[in-house]
């Protein structure tokens, strides 16, 4: 039998979220749903938006993507535009 922990659950605040997406468009370009996925950000677009006030310069690209059925979805994909990845440090409680 599993003891009740008295721990309280870890909030995935907005925060964290921005910082995740930072950190995972640092690695490489991606979707909103591989956003959403590996950073546990259940909107992605409204972080991506408040990056971008924030002056990190992330782009949107479109690529098509082709589903199962061989139908075709134009999706957007986010690139960090960055020549230094210590831009991605900066704090945003400024």
């Amino acid at each position: 039998m599993d003891k009740p922990t008295n721990t309280p659950p870890r909030y995935n605040g907005i925060e964290g979220q921005r910082l995740a997406i930072l950190h995972r468009l640092a690695s490489g370009p991606a979707t909103v749903a591989q956003l959403s996925t590996d950073c546990n950000a259940p909107d992605p677009r409204k972080r991506v938006s408040e990056l971008r006030r924030h002056g990190h310069p992330i782009k949107t690209n479109k690529t098509d993507r082709t589903n199962p059925d061989g139908s075709v979805n134009r999706v957007g994909v986010y690139v960090l535009d960055v020549t230094d990845n210590r831009q991605c440090e900066l704090n945003f409680n400024q």
